[in-house]
């Protein structure tokens, strides 16, 4: 069978956001590797806006509640393929 991707003569890569199908999708058509681009940084900023817009309206810290801490955030990122 023929993909898509195979005319390509480089790994074919696709920039992925809210509303793209899940990564097995474009996997199965020959995408090499999906990229969410600044995805998770915007996310991020918006849970800092968030927090920030709490502290400053009821001076809580509710949103921060599900914070990573340090050895789940190291043991995540130094995670291997």
């Amino acid at each position: 069978m023929k993909l898509p991707a195979d005319g390509i003569d480089a790994p074919p890569n696709v920039m992925a956001g809210p509303g793209a199908p899940p990564v097995a999708e474009p996997a199965a058509l020959g995408v090499a590797r999906v990229s969410v681009g600044s995805g998770m940084a915007r996310a991020a900023h918006a849970l800092v806006r968030g927090a920030t817009r709490e502290l400053l309206a009821a001076g809580t810290y509710e949103s921060l509640a599900d914070g990573l801490d340090y050895g789940e955030l190291n043991a995540l990122l130094g995670r291997t393929r």
